[in-house]
């Protein structure tokens, strides 16, 4: 029965892409890449972390600059007077630093990412990383599904599973893994709160045990013909 789900969700994303891409309007309402300081941090989006409370954190990781590393934080978009639409496509890469420990190493206590539209849950996943890069690793991750759907191998959904790490596993290959995340929603509203965040267990203040970071944050709504 899940699959069947997921087969129908596949299908419907890929025939709505199609009617998009024919006849729909896509406006881009928001972009950041993080890679200068003038576009960051205007009134409509506030980075966070509970670890020190900074307004503002960088690094620069796979020859870009990233937003983070977090622990558990994350960030908070707010867009007003958006124009009339239907739908909004929300896109993002998300990078995973270090020891993940997903739905094999933790039981309930999984390290997940988390995505809220309009204070509402629309995505919550665990994610393992224990250094493999291939495609028949031992530990199992919900991702790219969400929790309670499926049991997914490590690499299951990962854009690259081969890149270094940042602190615990610093300059192992593995150590770090690239997600691209992109999806559609149902919108209709002219006002719009997106967080994107973690719920990461035991990273520390320092962060070197895990952690993760964002980069090319992308919303764009979708207005369908009359």
């Amino acid at each position: 029965m899940q699959i069947f789900r997921v087969s129908v969700l596949a299908f419907f994303i890929l025939f709505l892409n199609s009617c998009i891409s024919q006849d729909a309007e896509e406006l881009t309402i928001y972009f950041n890449d993080y890679e200068s300081d003038e576009q960051v941090y205007t009134a409509i989006d506030t980075a966070y972390s509970s670890y020190d409370k900074i307004s503002e954190v960088f690094s620069n990781f796979n020859k870009t600059r990233t937003l983070g590393r977090f622990g558990t934080g994350g960030l908070t978009l707010n867009i007003e007077g958006i124009e009339e639409h239907q739908w909004i496509r929300i896109s993002f890469d998300f990078y995973v630093h270090d020891k993940w420990e997903g739905n094999g190493l933790r039981g309930n206590g999984q390290d997940v990412i988390i995505l809220n539209i309009d204070k509402r849950n629309v995505y919550f996943s665990s994610i393992v990383n224990t250094k493999c890069q291939t495609y028949d690793c031992e530990e199992i991750q919900s991702f790219p599904n969400r929790i309670g759907e499926a049991n997914n191998k490590e690499n299951a959904g990962i854009e690259d599973p081969s890149l270094p790490g940042v602190c615990f596993y610093k300059g192992e290959i593995g150590g770090s893994k690239l997600i691209r995340y992109t999806e559609l929603f149902q919108h209709t509203s002219t006002n719009l709160e997106i967080n994107i965040a973690a719920g990461i267990k035991d990273a520390g203040p320092d962060l070197c045990l895990k952690s993760w970071s964002l980069d090319n944050m992308k919303i764009s709504t979708i207005s369908l013909p009359e």
